[in-house]
């Protein structure tokens, strides 16, 4: 335990001081929320309206619907549907078997598949439906909640919650004699790697957990936004992205021997090829690859995070949120299994 609490003062002492630590965790991404606030200012005050679907009559849901204040029911038959779709009349159409269609994905259509989802739900439980709250916060009159642009924040919360990357790349350097001074001392003493990278992995957990605590305070009280408002399963998602991060950034810095500068670069193109898929650098892109792709929403680690978060604060529904906890647990275990190989395997001619 002292040894173990000697590595995490010494790497928290290193990592502190490193720009690159510094500039990315801490700096960067207050820049970043800043222009994303005043690029999409204007585009946050959308008030939510009600949501107009329509259902054929005699839909067994139809006295559920109407109990749902937001929600406006249309009787529509099968012939007419398809007009009123591309008229903007109803904003998706429920047929008798719950199936939903619709011309366009957004928030609306979000909310009515949410919705629906829920009722299939009750009824595989055999629960009564009419005890069931539907009107929870994914339908509850929130400004902010409507604007189908606060994904970006989700994304960049999602995305700063890997930066843990740095800090990762940062502790496996320093045990490489060909990157450190230090490293050449270390690999001549009897210090037990795994213990090395354990330390790495608290510090850099713990260092980067500050960081995005940071960020948080700067966007609530700065910024003016309440992007949190459920908190028990987001802080799990936020922990798991830190740890992800810094899994994936030991394990690019110990698969290869290029320079530390090098890493850095590689992880920054990582972290924003991640982010560009999860909707950060637009929504369109997402709803894109949604619609195509979706396996990628699935598997990419950044998106696991920004859509749970997105549902778990707008959308009241935890869903995905066993399968985004294993997916991301079993990225951040490989990863730090991957780096002690690779460390473990390493061999200098000559220190």
């Amino acid at each position: 335990m002292k040894t173990l609490l000697r590595n995490c003062i010494y790497q928290g002492k290193n990592l502190i001081r490193e720009f690159g630590f510094s500039f990315w965790c801490l700096i960067y991404p207050v820049i970043l929320a800043t222009f994303f606030y005043l690029a999409f200012n204007g585009m946050m005050d959308i008030a939510l309206e009600d949501i107009n679907i329509g259902i054929e009559k005699g839909n067994r849901i139809e006295s559920i619907l109407e109990e749902i204040k937001i929600l406006n029911i249309h009787k529509v038959s099968q012939a007419e549907v398809q007009e009123k779709l591309n008229n903007g009349e109803i904003h998706g159409f429920i047929d008798s078997d719950l199936n939903l269609m619709v011309k366009e994905s957004g928030i609306n259509q979000t909310i009515i598949k949410e919705v629906i989802e829920q009722i299939k739900q009750m009824e595989r439980l055999n629960k009564p439906i009419e005890n069931y709250d539907f009107e929870a916060d994914h339908i509850l009159d929130r400004n902010q909640e409507a604007n189908l642009m606060v994904i970006i924040f989700y994304s960049l919360v999602a995305m700063v919650s890997t930066y843990g990357i740095f800090g990762g790349i940062t502790v496996v350097s320093v045990i490489q004699a060909n990157l450190s001074h230090i490293g050449v001392r270390l690999n001549v003493t009897p210090l037990k790697k795994h213990e090395f990278l354990i330390a790495g992995v608290i510090v850099g957990l713990a260092l980067n957990l500050f960081a995005n605590g940071i960020l948080f305070i700067f966007i609530k009280y700065v910024l003016k936004l309440e992007l949190l408002n459920e908190f028990k399963y987001s802080s799990i998602f936020i922990i798991l992205g830190n740890l992800f991060g810094t899994a994936l950034g030991m394990f690019i810095g110990a698969s290869n021997r290029k320079s530390e500068n090098a890493k850095i670069t590689m992880a920054v193109v990582i972290v924003l090829f991640f982010s560009l898929l999860s909707g950060m650098m637009g929504p369109n892109i997402k709803v894109v690859l949604d619609k195509n792709i979706p396996i990628l929403g699935r598997i990419n680690p950044i998106s696991i995070i920004s859509n749970n978060l997105y549902r778990l604060n707008l959308l009241g529904s935890t869903r995905t949120v066993r399968e985004g906890t294993l997916i991301l647990s079993l990225y951040s275990i490989l990863f730090i299994f991957l780096s002690y190989l690779f460390l473990r395997r390493r061999d200098y001619d000559s220190i």
